[in-house]
């Protein structure tokens, strides 16, 4: 009797552990955006939503993962009803397709954007990123999450419209020097795989949410699946070949350009890096 009941609790602890150490499969996010925070405007803020919802997935292995935006055919025009007074225009706030590839054991990014009709692929290493762990936990997406945060200078991207003064005619498109914030997110040991959404990972399990702006721009794991496409699990080739500096440099004299030939009705665009 004694010998039956230590086989069944060894089952027991061999199926518990299976359920518990997920090592690959898919993961379905949703990144939401406040777009106010954005856009300096008054009168733009008003003929915008205030938050625009984009989905992504991760695909994983202990191998390897592929980070992409899902594009929704049929997704609702977010300008529908948001006050179609204003002489007829439009912005269209679409974020860009997006897949990044992350080789793990060699800590390579491999990063395919399509932008402005063009293909770049940014490569570069994994930055890391000093953790700080903490105990308080979550559950997100049927998983138990433990918090980690550390301090970031973002990316960010102002848009300011109709020229570069304000009322005290004083510049407000001079450079502003980027200040560390604070990143938190989420991560669960019960997938024992350092990934997560974009260039986020480093943590003893998957990273299920990110809050990179207070609030602002978060973007959460809403579902998990086993099964996922091993075809499209593969290191993207094509583009432009630069790393994320490159980049960057690259956006900015685009965005310089486009502003100087008038093609973009006025509007001022900051990226700090």
């Amino acid at each position: 009797m004694r010998k039956i009941f230590l086989l069944l609790t060894l089952a027991l602890v061999a199926i518990s552990n299976s359920f518990a150490q997920v090592k690959e499969g898919k993961l379905i996010f949703e990144r939401k955006v406040n777009m106010h925070k954005m856009i300096t405007d008054p009168e733009m803020r008003a003929r915008i939503p205030e938050f625009r919802t984009d989905k992504f997935e991760l695909l994983f292995n202990e191998q390897a993962s592929m980070f992409k935006s899902i594009i929704e055919e049929e997704a609702p025009d977010p300008f529908a009803n948001s006050g179609g007074g204003g002489g007829g225009m439009r912005f269209n706030f679409r974020m860009p397709e997006t897949a990044t590839f992350t080789d793990i054991p060699n800590q390579m990014q491999y990063e395919s954007r399509s932008l402005f009709e063009k293909e770049f692929l940014i490569i570069d290493s994994l930055k890391p990123n000093k953790w700080k762990l903490s105990e308080e936990t979550k559950t997100i997406a049927k998983f138990i999450c433990k918090k980690a945060t550390t301090m970031i200078v973002p990316q960010q991207m102002s848009m300011r419209f109709g020229g570069g003064r304000n009322r005290n005619n004083t510049d407000t498109t001079a450079p502003v020097k980027p200040k560390e914030i604070e990143l938190v997110v989420w991560y669960t040991e019960s997938i024992p795989v350092s990934v997560g959404p974009d260039a986020y990972a480093g943590l003893p399990g998957a990273i299920l949410e990110v809050d990179s702006d207070n609030g602002g721009n978060v973007i959460t794991a809403t579902e998990f699946t086993a099964k996922y496409a091993a075809k499209e699990l593969k290191q993207p080739t094509k583009g432009d070949k630069m790393n994320r500096a490159q980049f960057a440099e690259s956006m900015k004299k685009i965005m310089e350009d486009m502003q100087r030939g008038g093609g973009m009705g006025g509007m001022r665009i900051r990226i700090n890096q």
